[in-house]
């Protein structure tokens, strides 16, 4: 499930950008900008740490010989067997 987030249309951020500011050190909000969110309003703290994230995410040509085929090879456990018919 994916979480929704706080809109707000950017004139009414232009308006009162001291009360966004405020709203956005408690979680994000996205600046909207001819009905399509444009930006995202969100403290610099967590900012950073999503950054902090981007390295730990590979691209298929980074990963090594090794886990190719151990991805390949995997198995799945039974419970995970089990939950297949949540997904379909």
């Amino acid at each position: 499930m994916t979480p929704t987030i706080e809109k707000a249309r950017s004139t009414d951020v232009s308006k009162r950008f001291g009360f966004y500011y405020d709203e956005a050190m408690t979680h994000p909000i996205a600046i909207e900008r001819n009905g399509a969110a444009r930006v995202v309003m969100l403290p610099a703290s967590e900012f950073e740490r999503l950054s902090r994230l981007d390295h730990l995410a590979l691209s298929p040509q980074e990963l090594s010989d090794e886990a190719i085929h151990a991805i390949r090879t995997a198995t799945p456990s039974a419970g995970s067997v089990q939950n297949d018919q949540y997904v379909d």
